[in-house]
């Protein structure tokens, strides 16, 4: 009992962290921490369904052939996943009135990633032992958050779009979709170095916060702050 606590702990705890450092990005109007943890929890519970869709495949992805485990990377896992962490976003906040800038998309993406993140990272531990928890809670959790975080941009745009709204949710599921098989390539078939993780990441959060700062300039609450009517 004390070892699932102790799993649990440094499971959840490091991604509540990273969930209370993306919700400082959020300069103009941060948003409400009830609505932030439903999105973390519904995250946590889009693992559920993510594990029946990829079952059906794990002894391919571990035993088949290199064109095999590429799709299922790509197009089960990567797409699998994505979709249904975007889908928490929309089943939980899309349609509620704090979601009211680009940005809160990718904050509210980010949520059920890390959610999504937690659960899994506590999977992880409870099969492979403790010690793998911290490469899980800084890389894994990361990765997730930044697949998401691009994903929730065009989100964001989608629901305060003039024109397509599906075109936009589509373009951001495509980016996250690739970027998560890329990853998933990469580690599978050990092509990358733990420095070149740490450098596939670095480039990431360059692109996710230049999205961020991208979405920022398009808040309609920034002139609140910087004191402009």
């Amino acid at each position: 009992m004390w070892r699932m606590a102790m799993l649990v702990v440094v499971s959840l705890v490091p991604a509540l962290g990273w969930a209370w450092f993306f919700r400082e990005q959020d300069i103009y109007e941060k948003e409400p921490s009830r609505l932030l943890l439903l999105c973390f929890s519904v995250g946590m519970l889009a693992v559920l369904p993510a594990i029946l869709l990829e079952e059906p495949f794990r002894a391919l992805m571990e035993q088949g052939s290199m064109g095999e485990r590429l799709v299922i990377a790509f197009l089960v896992v990567g797409l699998g996943e994505e979709a249904l962490k975007l889908l928490a976003v929309y089943l939980s906040v899309y349609n509620r009135d704090d979601f009211n800038e680009v940005i809160d998309g990718m904050i509210y993406s980010i949520m059920a990633a890390l959610g999504f993140a937690a659960v899994e990272n506590l999977l992880y531990t409870i099969t492979f032992g403790i010690q793998v928890a911290p490469a899980r809670a800084l890389v894994s959790s990361l990765a997730h958050g930044a697949f998401s975080g691009l994903a929730g941009y065009h989100l964001g745009l989608a629901k305060f779009a003039h024109g397509q709204p599906g075109w936009q949710i589509a373009s951001g599921l495509v980016t996250a979709t690739f970027l998560h098989g890329l990853y998933n390539t990469l580690l599978m078939f050990e092509l990358i170095s733990p420095l070149g993780i740490i450098a596939f990441l670095a480039g990431l959060y360059w692109w996710v916060f230049a999205r961020f700062k991208a979405a920022i300039a398009l808040s309609p609450f920034r002139y609140r702050l910087d004191g402009r009517e």
